[in-house]
């Protein structure tokens, strides 16, 4: 948008200037071709004073009374004297001719005269002595065009220089004038990406109503959506005593007598827990992320961790391999989730090291993704078999406490988040899991990349 209006005004300003400069040039061309067009009519009367009468009547012509410039040779000032038979010219011509206009008055166009001269013309009739006298006079009009042209490509240069000089103080008042937008789009970014809860409402005059506006909407926004997770998870946890009641009947009684029942029960009834699960996690991820819930790398996983070794009491080597991350646009209850399930599968099954890897890196299609992998170096999982894992239930080995829910729920929450989860052996012998997770941006726009250029 700044590069466009920039550009526009820069146009408009060398049209302008451009039309103006010459305009003025014309007007002055055309003045000074008036003033040396009274200046000929002057120099005709001239000539015609120069005419006198002898004793018979006969009029001739008294070189005396001439102006020097016409006895100088192409001197640039020329005349002519029409009597009847009779023709005089200025010595000025030497052996030059000079051609008489066709109309009284001064001709609009210019002659060829002697040295390469351009002449304005002017013709003059007149009586004198009852006789009929035509006057032809001439004057060089090369001066005048040497000095319109350099006249004209000094102000073209100095235009120039202005208008560069006016294009900076131009850009530096677009820069300046546009800094509220900037910023109002700056924090509009970290608004979606949950670095703040609203914008700042401190700004110019004209953008006061809508940065009002937008925060207010910002919180009718927030307000719906927590509504909507609020009832998303009323929802979920309603169905979560008929759905234990209906488990609590399938029992092995029941696969024994009615195997087919027992079957259809157990399948619907996960199908039905894997839809209200999935429907709690998109309810998380799509209520987006404020202030007060960013994930925060640098204080949330020691505190998991800590958590998880008084829940284990085992005596576990923790290794964390962290980068100083700041707040991350990730809803910390769904980081959480995510993390203890995979740590608490980490401290279950370690021999004795656990390895926690927190990091930011580009992906793939250059924006910022969070990494975080878990290690540890108990027996793992067979390289054929880890794909089976993810599956909502199945668990490879009974001996340890829980539902087999942990990598399913993981993998559900960072596929909502449009995510990466990998499975794959670990240098310390066990398990790695590894998930990325792209950081939301906001799509690029004219206005957000222009002002930059």
């Amino acid at each position: 948008m700044g590069r466009r209006l920039g550009i526009s005004l820069f146009v408009s300003l060398l049209l302008a200037g451009g039309l103006i400069i010459q305009g003025t040039l014309w007007w002055l061309e055309r003045d000074q071709r008036q003033t040396l067009s009274l200046q000929l009519r002057d120099d005709a009367a001239g000539v015609l004073a120069a005419l006198v009468a002898g004793p018979q009547g006969h009029l001739s012509l008294d070189t005396t009374r001439l102006h020097p410039a016409y006895r100088r040779p192409l001197s640039g000032r020329y005349f002519v004297v029409l009597l009847g038979e009779q023709r005089w010219r200025s010595r000025s011509l030497w052996d030059q001719q000079l051609a008489a206009p066709s109309q009284v008055g001064v001709h609009p166009d210019l002659q060829p005269g002697p040295a390469d001269q351009q002449l304005l013309r002017f013709r003059g009739e007149y009586q004198k002595e009852g006789q009929a006298v035509t006057v032809v006079v001439a004057q060089d009009y090369t001066p005048v065009l040497k000095t319109y042209n350099q006249t004209r490509t000094v102000v073209l240069v100095a235009w120039v220089v202005v208008l560069l000089l006016l294009a900076g103080i131009q850009q530096w008042l677009l820069r300046r004038g546009l800094a509220p937008l900037r910023r109002a789009r700056d924090e509009i970014e970290q608004l979606r990406g949950g670095e703040r809860h609203e914008l700042n409402e401190q700004v110019a005059l004209e953008l006061h109503p809508l940065v009002v506006e937008i925060n207010r909407l910002q919180r009718h926004t927030e307000q719906q959506l927590q509504r909507s997770r609020h009832a998303l998870g009323d929802l979920g946890h309603a169905l979560k005593t008929p759905l234990a009641i209906l488990k609590n009947r399938c029992t092995q009684e029941l696969a024994a007598s009615d195997p087919a029942l027992y079957a259809m029960l157990t399948e619907q009834l996960g199908q039905m827990e894997a839809n209200i699960r999935r429907a709690l996690g998109r309810a998380r991820v799509a209520a987006g992320v404020t202030t007060r819930n960013r994930f925060c790398p640098a204080e949330d996983i020691p505190l998991l961790l800590g958590t998880l070794e008084q829940a284990h009491q085992r005596d576990l080597d923790i290794h964390l391999d962290m980068a100083p991350l700041p707040a991350q646009p990730f809803d910390r209850d769904d980081m959480l989730d995510v993390l203890g399930n995979l740590l608490d599968n980490a401290f279950k099954w370690a021999n004795q090291r656990v390895k926690v890897i927190a990091k930011s890196d580009m992906g793939d299609d250059g924006h910022r993704q969070l990494i975080l992998c878990v290690e540890d170096d108990g027996p793992g999982i067979q390289a054929e078999r880890q794909d089976q894992v993810l599956q909502r239930g199945l668990r490879l080995d009974e001996r340890a406490a829980g539902h087999g829910l942990g990598l399913s729920i993981v993998s559900d929450t960072v596929a909502a988040y449009g995510g990466s989860l990998v499975l794959d052996d670990s240098s310390l012998g066990g398990l790695r899991v590894c998930l990325r997770l792209p950081a939301p941006h906001s799509e690029s726009t004219g206005f957000q990349r222009e002002q930059k250029a």
